[in-house]
């Protein structure tokens, strides 16, 4: 656009310069007429014609050198632009491949960042995983040492109530052997108060057999004539006869044996119930023949 005014001021600056030369022709003219002398005028118009020609030939020229520069100016905005074309779609290139650089290093950028990302998950990871393995190995020995130490303590309790037992048994039986050794002392020492009193018993037996004999013999009144009679009778605690019973014997004797018995109440009697126990049921035979009884 700045171009075509260009052209289109210099072909109306060309225009006005014509018409100043063809008004300069003109005044020249009309001097001429007003001149008298005839060579004079021939001259006059032959000079302005040349300077005509001149002129013209000087403006063609000037045209020319106008067209020409404004060829080189056009030759050299054409290069200029070319040159700022070929500039701009340097730069554009440029621009692109920077662009495109730009977007493959931020492409790398990227990828690294996710690589990267991805490292910083898969160590995240791992180290979760470790972590979980190293708690559940850590549970796991925690456990093992749990059930090492239970084993280690059941053990030890077993030991010490193997160990408590065994000196229980220890106890026990040095106790029993105690209470065994005691126990046959005790039963020798019963044993001979044992005797002693079974001595004593049958010592004391024999003195109140005699003394139950000799009362029944001295309230016995014998028959006149020889026979015997056997009884087994029941005597109380306090000498009294509670049961006469005739084994063996004649009438006679029997009855006078009775009557002898029941008259010789109460019998003697011990108080001590050992002494009462051999005595308390006695079979005897009162016979009247050399003047022995029996009981």
């Amino acid at each position: 656009m700045k171009l075509n005014n260009a052209i289109l001021l210099s072909i109306v600056a060309h225009i006005g310069l014509v018409a100043l030369l063809v008004s300069n022709y003109q005044f020249a003219k009309i001097e001429v007429k007003q001149s008298s002398a005839p060579m004079e005028k021939i001259n006059a118009k032959a000079i302005n014609s040349q300077r005509v020609e001149q002129l013209v030939k000087k403006l063609k020229q000037e045209k020319l050198d106008q067209k020409r520069k404004e060829k080189q100016r056009l030759d050299q905005l054409k290069k200029a632009e070319d040159d700022a074309k070929r500039k701009r779609v340097e730069e554009e290139k440029k621009a692109d491949d920077a662009r495109k650089k730009r977007k493959k290093a931020e492409e790398k950028r990227k990828a690294e960042e996710k690589k990267a990302a991805d490292l910083k998950k898969k160590r995240i990871k791992e180290e979760k995983e470790r972590k979980k393995k190293a708690d559940a190995e850590k549970k796991r020995k925690a456990e093992a040492e749990r059930k090492r130490k239970l084993e280690e303590e059941r053990k030890r309790k077993a030991k010490a109530e193997a160990e408590r037992k065994r000196k229980e048994a220890e106890e026990k039986a040095r106790q029993e052997a105690i209470e065994r050794e005691m126990q046959a002392q005790m039963d020798a020492e019963a044993a001979e108060l044992e005797a002693a009193h079974r001595q004593q018993v049958l010592s004391e037996v024999d003195k109140f057999n005699q003394l139950i004999r000799g009362k029944i013999k001295r309230n016995w009144f014998k028959p006149e004539k020889k026979g015997s009679c056997t009884f087994r009778i029941g005597i109380a605690p306090d000498g009294l006869v509670y049961q006469i019973e005739v084994v063996r014997g004649d009438p006679v004797h029997c009855e006078s044996g009775r009557r002898a018995i029941l008259r010789a109440e109460p019998l003697p009697m011990s108080k001590d119930p050992d002494v009462y126990a051999e005595l308390k049921t006695r079979t005897f035979e009162l016979e009247n023949e050399n003047d022995e009884d029996s009981l």
